[in-house]
């Protein structure tokens, strides 16, 4: 048969032109964020989030992350059969171990289409600000900072009513929090209809303490469809990070509209943690961005925070000693900056902070500054 010969093998490499309509698609979509909008965003991808969705939420932990480490554990084990079959049987297992290193071959490259195809065209949508139609202009350091200041008092306020540890830290559960930031979405739905969702509840990552050394507080499998969360950082911001993969099940692919719309829906939370969670990591970023452009508003800024909310910023910014800037952080760090990159979001990570310039918009469209 032609398959056990090498020449046959080879052939099967042909199968990676699966990708040449999704280079083109991508091509294509790059110029018609409205298409892509209307006939994927708006009708497609919902159909294929929701088959899938059904049946992941039925259970109660990460159906992506245990299944890639049976995918893991099969593929090492097939690896050293094959391996030990090709030193004792030399040529016929030669094509065998061929065989599987092209199945690998063809299995990322389904992968990536099937990627472009449950979630990936997202990227490519019609900007989420203008969805809102949200006002673009320059913004002042002196208007940066009446944002930060709304953000901060409103934060000082909720915190007031959140739950403390012994420390006299922000704390909660997480089976509250991720039915809360569920609960969350379904309200903003009830106002906002276009961003009505059957919302599943985020997952807990069982190697949450991995994800913390790579600085990933959360990760959305589309194969899945579910967003799931990393445990074992503070509270501080594990709601702001289920409402952020929660914005990507709900079709939000890129980094800032997320985490803007994550801010959006827990701005009007019922929770007061999920809602404290939202505008402090809103403020934290609209805080670096102040400190960037006049040093003297920030620290007239920091000088209104809370004891309490400067309490929980202590005890992140341990959390973030704690694992940053080891080989390990680099090295993910490096690798989600260059797949941002290669899908449109040409700041790559520093795409993650780019929800400032949408909060500014947002309040600039509700007047705030006269």
């Amino acid at each position: 048969m032609r398959r056990k010969s090498i020449p046959g093998q080879l052939l099967r490499l042909l199968h990676v032109l699966i990708l040449l309509p999704v280079w083109l698609l991508i091509k294509a979509a790059k110029n018609a964020p409205e298409v892509v909008e209307t006939f994927y965003s708006e009708k497609l991808y919902p159909v294929i989030r929701g088959a899938v969705s059904a049946v992941t939420r039925q259970f109660p932990f990460s159906v992506a992350e245990i299944s890639l480490y049976l995918l893991a554990g099969l593929i090492a084990v097939l690896a050293v059969i094959r391996l030990i079959k090709l030193i004792l049987l030399k040529k016929e297992a030669f094509i065998r171990f061929l065989s599987f290193i092209i199945s690998l071959v063809l299995a990322a490259s389904y992968l990536v289409f099937a990627f472009y195809a449950m979630w990936g065209f997202n990227y490519y949508r019609t900007p989420l600000s203008k969805r809102l139609d949200l006002p673009e202009r320059r913004y002042t350091a002196e208007e940066l900072y009446e944002v930060c200041t709304e953000l901060a008092g409103k934060a000082a306020e909720l915190r007031e009513k959140v739950k403390v540890d012994t420390s006299g830290v922000f704390c909660g559960s997480f089976g509250e929090m991720k039915k809360n930031v569920a609960d969350a979405y379904a309200k903003y739905g009830e106002t906002h209809p276009s961003f009505k969702a059957n919302v599943p509840e985020v997952k807990e990552v069982l190697a949450s303490e991995y994800l913390s050394r790579c600085g990933i507080s959360g990760i959305y499998i589309f194969l899945t469809e579910e967003p799931n969360v990393n445990t074992n950082e503070p509270f501080l911001y594990l709601p702001f990070s289920a409402a952020h993969e929660t914005g990507h099940f709900m079709g939000y692919a890129r980094e800032e509209e997320a985490s803007f719309l994550a801010f959006l829906v827990l701005r009007e939370a019922s929770d007061p943690a999920a809602a404290y969670s939202g505008y402090m990591h809103a403020l934290v970023n609209c805080g670096n961005a102040l400190a960037a452009a006049d040093a003297e508003l920030y620290a007239l800024l920091r000088s209104s925070y809370s004891v309490g909310m400067n309490a929980d910023l202590s005890d992140y910014s341990e959390y973030y000693k704690k694992y940053a800037d080891t080989k390990t952080w680099e090295k993910s760090n490096e690798m989600n900056d260059n797949y941002l990159k290669f899908n449109s979001q040409e700041k790559g990570v520093l795409s993650y902070n780019e929800d400032v310039a949408l909060i500014l918009r947002f309040y600039d469209s509700l007047g705030l500054f006269g």
